[in-house]
């Protein structure tokens, strides 16, 4: 997307016009979150119950291959976003963004009643790549909106709200999951189901709203400058290791739930709950002033911290010891992937859309592997998957002192500044 100069206020800040123009942004943008929100609350159902549906499908007694499998599924949803987010963004800059936004939403909720009917291990693998193709339909096509319907003034509040909205979404995800998984007037088997078909209500009232009034929008393409491509590369790869970090972290912190903690789905959605909460709270109220004050510097602190949380979990021996560290890292992944998002599309410069298609993409595949692995490792020992993580997210810290360096003159270009933090 083409940036704007005319605003003279600083990153995050607004004049009068510029607020106008940020909240009309935001009301053109309600029905794309409602997208996302939808495809979120899909994903967020599966985790606090994949391990039991698992148990139900190849036995109770298979703890090895529950662990392998539920990794495994997770990373298959991811490798699928990955593999066709370029598809589909090819396709949305030559039919539009809505065509392709109604065809994710359909097609996914199709891909949860599948889900929910799969009797065996060979149609719950394939509902789950199903869901991921379509899924990542709908999120990078949401993303081009984004950044097509905001200016360089208003496109970090704009990312906020979305990311928000899809840690709201997977919080109301996990919360649903646990709280239909234990109903009692309706068997185990049937209340494990009952979360997919929700979701796939949800996501068939989204797709009727938006083929009623989801206006369409052709992407802009631009030119990159050396440099700019240069800091979209080492951002694409943090983007990498912070999603790689977070699957690997979500699984793991499933598993240890369930085998280790002894918890049940409800308790374990609770803590996706907290996970979520937190995250909405940092990009909402923490994210732009952040960025004001450090700019691109806050990305190095915050994989620290991520890091860190990350590798005192298998040591938490309770609820509340495992919900302290999975604060910690919430708030450092809510503003690694807000943050990672608003500074791809401005090292992007015109070219934002296909730069966060990307992104999705280096992210899902991150995912993927860090959810796979994470379930392969925890049968080896239960340590180490979060030790793996939080040694790689320390690696990323030391590359992301360089990609804010890179990032310093691209920020100041963007906005005509004569710093970084003016």
């Amino acid at each position: 997307m083409v940036g704007s100069h005319q605003y003279a206020t600083s990153v995050g800040g607004h004049t009068k016009a510029a607020g106008n123009s940020g909240g009309a942004d935001m009301k053109r943008l309600a029905l794309p979150l409602a997208a996302v929100f939808v495809v979120s609350l899909g994903y967020g159902v599966v985790l606090p119950v994949l391990p039991f549906v698992l148990a139900d499908a190849i036995g109770v007694a298979e703890r090895a291959r529950i662990s392998w499998h539920t990794g495994m599924l997770t990373g298959v949803y991811m490798l699928a976003l990955f593999l066709f987010a370029p598809l589909w963004g090819y396709i949305s800059d030559r039919i539009g963004r809505r065509t392709v936004i109604l065809i994710g939403l359909a097609g996914f909720s199709v891909a949860m009643v599948l889900f929910a009917l799969a009797p065996d291990l060979v149609l719950i693998y394939s509902a789950r790549a199903l869901a991921g193709v379509f899924a990542v339909a709908v999120l990078p096509v949401v993303l081009a909106l984004v950044g097509e319907m905001s200016t360089s003034r208003t496109r970090s509040q704009a990312f906020a709200w979305l990311s928000a909205t899809s840690a709201l979404g997977f919080m109301f995800g996990s919360m649903l999951s646990g709280l239909l998984a234990s109903v009692t007037m309706v068997s185990t088997t049937v209340a494990l189901m009952l979360p997919f078909y929700v979701a796939a209500g949800l996501s068939g009232l989204v797709w009727l709203a938006a083929y009623r009034f989801l206006p369409d929008s052709a992407s802009r393409l631009g030119i990159k400058k050396e440099s700019q491509r240069n800091a979209q590369s080492l951002l694409l790869v943090l983007s990498l290791l912070v999603m790689l970090g977070l699957g690997s972290y979500e699984v793991g912190m499933a598993l240890l739930g369930q085998q280790v903690l002894s918890l049940q789905p409800r308790e374990i959605g609770w803590m996706f709950i907290e996970c979520s909460l937190v995250m909405i709270l940092v990009q909402v109220f923490l994210l732009t002033p952040l960025i004001q004050r450090v700019g691109s510097n806050l990305l190095a602190p915050a994989l620290m911290v991520m890091a860190v949380g990350i590798a005192l979990l298998p040591y938490a021996t309770s609820l509340p010891m495992m919900m302290m560290g999975i604060g910690l890292i919430a708030a450092a992944s809510g503003l690694l992937i807000t943050a990672l998002t608003y500074l791809i599309s401005l090292a992007a410069g015109s070219a934002s859309g296909a730069a966060l298609g990307k992104q999705t993409a280096a992210g899902s595949l991150g995912y993927a592997v860090g959810s796979s692995a994470a379930g392969w490792l925890f049968a080896v020992h239960i340590a180490i998957p979060f030790w793996i993580t939080a040694g790689l997210l320390c690696l990323g810290a030391f590359a992301a002192f360089r990609a804010s360096n890179n990032l310093k003159s691209i920020v100041r270009v963007e906005f005509n500044l004569k710093s970084e933090r003016a």
